[in-house]
């Protein structure tokens, strides 16, 4: 009697054994699939895009801001990081779109500085992105050169954000262009009419994660 309840506890133990360690594996298997599921996929919310400028005029630099209304955004449909969604993707501005609020300075800009400039379209590409820094492939006044740009992701939005000397793109002749018809309005309080070859850019690229 003794030994058959021996047999018997040991047959109850192995099952119950036997039934967590297959309850454990199963919840293990869920969770994996949670893990790759579409919707924890980023993806790029293109109508919500902006790319936004800052340039620069008088002695003390004061800013003058304003967008491009027109570009095409490309990349990976679907990723699982931030950084993999932002390698690979492209984007080609359509310099005529320039916005900055005052009709009279767009049309300045289009005809005396990207005319001059040899750039009816900016074309970007990210070559790297890592731990809120990377490096952009900017092409202008038909060269192309590495440009270094921060970025981070808040309130489900991408910024990239990057400073721009246009000397490096050779954009001298185009300021001095632009400058000349806007001479008064570069004019500050010492006399001295000057455009600053700085310009600030910040794209914004709000991301779904469904």
């Amino acid at each position: 009697m003794k030994l058959l309840l021996n047999k018997t506890t040991y047959l109850v133990l192995t099952l119950l054994i036997f039934s967590c360690n297959t309850s454990k594996k199963e919840k293990t298997k869920i969770s994996d699939a949670e893990t790759v599921k579409e919707g924890d996929l980023y993806s790029i919310d293109t109508t919500g895009m902006s790319v936004l400028w800052t340039a620069y005029k008088f002695t003390d630099k004061l800013g003058v801001s304003g967008q491009f209304d027109n570009f095409k955004f490309s990349g990976p449909n679907k990723a699982s990081s931030i950084e993999a969604l932002l390698k690979q993707a492209k984007i080609v501005i359509q310099t005529a779109s320039v916005n900055s609020n005052l009709e009279i300075r767009d049309t300045k800009l289009v005809a005396s500085f990207f005319k001059v400039f040899n750039t009816d379209t900016i074309e970007g590409a990210v070559v790297e992105a890592d731990q809120g820094k990377g490096i952009f492939s900017l092409k202008m006044n038909t060269m192309t050169n590495p440009l270094n740009y921060n970025y981070s992701f808040k309130n489900d939005t991408i910024i990239m954000s990057a400073k721009i000397d246009l000397k490096t793109w050779k954009g001298n002749e185009a300021m001095q262009s632009l400058n000349k018809v806007c001479y008064d309005l570069h004019t500050g309080t010492d006399g001295i009419s000057k455009l600053w070859p700085d310009v600030d850019v910040q794209i914004k690229l709000p991301v779904n994660t469904k």
